[in-house]
């Protein structure tokens, strides 16, 4: 966390393009289908990603911050990018998360519904902020079942 205040929203965007144009190269992979996926900050980013122009078919953010980092306030905030989202969006989020409230959440559930932005997401009751990463066998199965429905989501089923 002691970066997230260095970085700024433009050059992580020129970042994650160029990234995004190399995965569509020969070299890269030619990829078809291309995927966000980020945790916490990086979750928040992913979301962002849906407005981004670069062609994702879907985004998927593990407890990324709906309404923005709160420490940072001047950062874009995903929620107010639904409007402008252009692809499917996965949210996966636990239901212990001190730092992101169910207002938070469901503010950001029914900004998707409002913009008929396809949407899938999951609360796990009483799993903290991080329990897919850092917490992964303490919450085991909420962990199995989040993987599982990044593969169906990544899928499409």
């Amino acid at each position: 966390m002691s970066q997230v205040p260095l970085t700024k929203p433009e050059t992580l965007q020129a970042d994650i393009a160029a990234a995004a144009a190399y995965l569509r190269t020969a070299d890269g992979g030619q990829v078809k289908s291309l995927y966000s996926v980020g945790f916490c900050f990086g979750g928040a980013l992913s979301y962002l990603q849906a407005a981004s122009g670069l062609g994702y078919a879907g985004v998927i953010g593990f407890y990324g911050w709906p309404s923005g980092l709160k420490r940072w306030p001047d950062r874009p905030k995903p929620v107010d990018a639904v409007p402008r989202y252009t692809c499917a969006v996965q949210s996966i989020f636990g239901g212990a998360d001190e730092g992101i409230p169910p207002a938070d959440v469901e503010g950001f559930d029914a900004a998707c519904r409002k913009a008929n932005v396809k949407h899938d997401m999951k609360v796990y009751p009483g799993a903290p902020h991080s329990f897919f990463d850092r917490k992964y066998t303490e919450f085991a199965d909420a962990s199995a079942d989040a993987w599982k429905r990044v593969q169906a989501f990544v899928s499409g089923k």
